[in-house]
């Protein structure tokens, strides 16, 4: 005789099978709604006014109100139809919506236990999000609390149809710094300085626009980061290049030095200076001359003329 509980068994659930299909079909890599989160977030710090980039700087009543945030900007993405009950109408079936920063952290309400759940986990911090399907079957949840909702057993958690489970989040590069290097940023001077500062503690890597705007907390924050008074001019004479995503050269160059691609919005800082003949490095063309990412000791060179040459023709996505 098994000894094993029937009812923490799965049980085929065709429902289920055909809203998690109609999610994958709306998103089938998942990178769609790995924007929606990045966006929320940043929503929510509103960085440009306020200088915050993490949870930990909200107010309690800001941080309860992600959840909202997250279903608002899901249905305005994928344009689910309003369910009769519940939140979304997927595939035919109603459906509730819910978000947690903790994953397993689901509060299930009344009306949505035993019903379809769209399980969204977020996590800024780590960089990572979940999305599954279930159906909240009450032999599956813990017990009421005093306003009757109801958390996912633990040992449960599995019975879920998980479409993404720890994918990556779009990162949040202030948030992602070591403390050093944030302490560093946050003590330089207001503006462009403190934009030049971020860029230098983020080389070789990409910079997303809310970390910018975080750092100047100013209306043109964009404008703090490119030539003609912005940080590319006080880095150029360091030897940094300013990759942005508007231009297809600067997206070459990223690409040929083997660093993350920059997209609309978001740049990519490196130091660079000339290749040996025969460098083994990853190395890329400027207007003909030879160059690959700097190292201690290395020559400095000036790199504002080589921003002009990659101030081309913008991107087809810009």
């Amino acid at each position: 005789m098994s000894d094993v509980d029937p009812s923490s068994l799965p049980t085929p659930d065709p429902e289920v099978d055909l809203v998690a299909a109609a999610l994958l079909a709306l998103d089938p890599h998942g990178s769609l709604t790995a924007q929606v989160l990045r966006d929320t977030f940043d929503q929510i710090y509103d960085g440009q006014r306020t200088g915050r980039y993490s949870i930990d700087r909200l107010a309690k009543t800001e941080r309860t109100h992600i959840g909202t945030l997250v279903e608002i900007n899901m249905q305005r993405r994928f344009r689910y139809a309003d369910g009769e009950d519940l939140d979304f109408s997927v595939a035919g079936y109603d459906v509730d919506a819910k978000y947690s920063m903790r994953f397993g952290g689901w509060m299930i309400p009344v009306e949505a236990q035993g019903k379809l759940c769209m399980l969204i986990h977020a996590d800024d911090a780590t960089a990572q999000w979940s999305l599954g399907v279930m159906r909240t079957r009450i032999e599956w949840l813990n017990a009421p609390n005093r306003d009757l909702k109801r958390t996912i057993a633990r040992p449960h958690l599995g019975n879920a149809r998980w479409l993404f489970r720890n994918a990556p989040l779009p990162e949040n590069t202030l948030l992602c710094l070591p403390a050093a290097d944030q302490a560093a940023i946050a003590a330089a001077p207001a503006g462009t300085a403190r934009v030049a500062e971020l860029m230098r503690r983020a080389e070789g890597r990409m910079v997303n626009r809310s970390s910018i705007e975080a750092t100047a907390q100013q209306k043109d924050s964009m404008k703090r980061v490119r030539a003609n008074g912005g940080a590319a001019d006080i880095l150029s004479r360091e030897g940094f290049l300013l990759l942005g995503g508007t231009r297809l050269a600067a997206q070459r160059v990223a690409h040929d030095l083997g660093l993350p691609v920059p997209m609309s919005g978001s740049f990519v800082p490196v130091r660079v200076t000339l290749a040996e003949a025969g460098a083994e490095e990853p190395v890329t063309y400027i207007d003909g001359v030879a160059f690959r990412r700097w190292r201690a000791g290395d020559q400095v060179v000036d790199t504002s003329a080589l921003t002009k040459v990659l101030n081309g023709p913008p991107s087809p996505a810009g």
